[in-house]
């Protein structure tokens, strides 16, 4: 029921609306409830954001991969702009909400992250490049990826002129994979 809280607070009111008095209030709990089941309030939003990953991880595994690198890579640019487009909100949860002190994620949130990675990876797979090459050039992509949505979003560059932020991921991947295709 918190991590719906959470989720529900999150997706209707922001990130930064998520506070123990907030969640324990919509769950007609008191606050100290929450750390029966949670250390703090920051492993609650580590479990927040490992639900919005495992949310857009979802959508990434329905894509069935063709063998095709531009068809099943673009299938998978529309996956994650599609989930930052139905929720944004959730979306900035995965990176707007930090831990304090620079704290580390717990290792099954890595792994989450790899698995999305890794999806891409075999995406790249017909392309012949090497284990590390296709593991740098998906991080590459996805960062490139997460770079335009962001700046679509926080700073007008869809309202430039330069496309919107489904145009311009387009665009960077298809160049991106053309440059990997050459070598």
């Amino acid at each position: 029921m918190m991590l719906d809280a959470a989720r529900h607070v999150a997706a209707t009111d922001g990130p930064e609306a998520i506070t123990a008095r907030r969640i324990a209030g919509d769950i007609g709990y008191s606050p100290g409830t929450i750390y029966q089941l949670f250390d703090n309030l920051d492993a609650l939003i580590v479990a927040l954001k490992s639900l919005v990953l495992s949310e857009i991880l979802e959508r990434l595994y329905a894509i069935i991969m063709t063998g095709k690198v531009e068809q099943d890579v673009l299938a998978l640019v529309d996956a994650y702009l599609a989930y930052e487009r139905d929720e944004p909100a959730l979306w900035r949860s995965l990176f707007d909400l930090s831990l304090p002190g620079g704290s580390p994620f717990p290792e099954n949130f890595a792994q989450q992250i790899a698995g999305g990675l890794a999806r891409v990876e075999r995406a790249l797979t017909p392309l012949g490049l090497s284990e590390a090459d296709r593991i740098t050039a998906a991080r590459t992509l996805w960062a490139g990826l997460h770079g335009i949505i962001s700046l679509a979003r926080n700073s007008g560059l869809a309202h430039s002129g330069a496309g919107s932020a489904e145009a311009l991921a387009h665009h960077f991947a298809v160049t991106y994979l053309k440059g990997l295709s050459t070598g």
